[in-house]
């Protein structure tokens, strides 16, 4: 049994590497201590339905000089999916000599059982500065024909939208959405507890696309990644921020197929 569920985990798990957008001659190396230090968020665990082993998981990240993680990939190979997870990740901006870098940190993720969830709450924070707002949703491709794209929500209601495949729009669009549809949208994240979520919901089933929401505003952030997370026992909640984000963004005509 303890073969298949490693088998089944590497199934899920490996894939092609992320590379590094970078030039690794303009990347400052940045240690644990600093990166600790500089980190806005959580950073795991995620829960399966795989068992009762914990693994973790190791990728290197390289972060912009505006603080958000352009890019990521496995330093071991194990863990490919889980990369979309990572470029949701934001940090106080690296500086050298008083100016920001671009930098490279190397960050885990533990992976448990998802009957040793915990479900601590943690209460929604109140907005102060709503141009500091970015929700996000970044909707994987499959062995099938899923529809793949990314939607970006800014505070001062700009969307970004960039389709990539199985969808009716390909490409980038942008539009702007009004503050009432922003507060909608916000009151999602906090009706489904989003602070109290795990980082991340795994199913053992293969062949499937991953789904990954965020949202970051006044120096904090959080992003919870959905890999049929409803047969982990992830919250219907999760799955109405998803489709709250399509809609609310006005996407939802441009990710139908026609």
């Amino acid at each position: 049994m303890e073969g298949l569920l490693q088998c089944v985990l590497l199934i899920f798990f490996v894939g092609p590497l992320v590379g590094l957008a970078q030039d690794s001659k303009s990347t400052v190396e940045i240690l644990e201590a600093e990166t600790a230090e500089h980190r806005i968020g959580d950073r795991g665990p995620i829960y399966t339905n795989l068992g009762h082993e914990h693994f973790t998981a190791a990728f290197e990240v390289v972060v912009g000089t505006d603080g958000k993680a352009v890019s990521a990939r496995t330093s071991d190979g194990f863990i490919g999916d889980l990369t979309l997870l990572c470029k949701t990740w934001r940090y106080k901006p690296f500086e050298r000599n008083g100016q920001p870098v671009i930098a490279r940190v190397r960050e885990s993720v533990t992976i448990l059982p998802i009957s040793e969830f915990t479900g601590a709450r943690v209460p929604f924070p109140e907005i102060h500065d709503w141009n500091s707002l970015r929700i996000a949703l970044n909707r994987s491709g499959c062995y099938g024909m899923c529809s793949t794209y990314e939607i970006e929500i800014r505070g001062d209601g700009t969307v970004l939208y960039d389709g990539q495949a199985f969808v009716g729009t390909t490409g980038k669009r942008k539009v702007q959405i009004s503050h009432a549809s922003l507060v909608k949208l916000v009151d999602k994240f906090r009706g489904a507890d989003y602070f109290s979520l795990a980082s991340g919901y795994v199913s053992g089933v293969t062949d499937m696309p991953t789904y990954v929401s965020s949202i970051s505003f006044d120096g904090v952030s959080k992003s919870v990644l959905d890999y049929v997370g409803r047969e982990v026992g992830m919250p219907a909640g999760v799955s109405d921020v998803e489709a709250a984000i399509d809609r609310l963004s006005g996407a939802s005509h441009w990710i139908g197929r026609k």
